[in-house]
């Protein structure tokens, strides 16, 4: 003989969004945490990098990292904005059809 066991909705939707919320804030105190990780070990490594190397070398790679990463992002956005363009173009084709 089976048993049925009667749910209450209510109380099922209140657990779920506890559960959901609890989700979030956890997901995002380990996001901040690992944030701040990283910016704690790179002002580090910056640090004892410029203490204990050749600082005009240290300098100079820093230089040619922060123009490569400004060209990184420049040309990744626009070739992002580029790409969002032709395939609005596309469905633009394909509803006239």
């Amino acid at each position: 003989m089976e048993t049925k066991i009667k749910l209450d909705k209510d109380k099922a939707k209140r657990a779920v969004g506890r559960t959901a919320s609890t989700t979030v804030k956890v997901t995002m105190t380990v996001v901040k945490l690992i944030f701040v990780i990283i910016i704690a070990y790179t002002i580090f490594i910056s640090v004892y990098l410029f203490l204990t190397t050749n600082r005009e070398q240290f300098l100079t790679n820093i230089a040619t990292i922060s123009v490569g990463g400004f060209w990184a992002f420049f040309l990744g956005y626009f070739g992002w904005r580029m790409g969002q363009t032709i395939e609005h173009y596309f469905v633009n084709i394909k509803r006239r059809r």
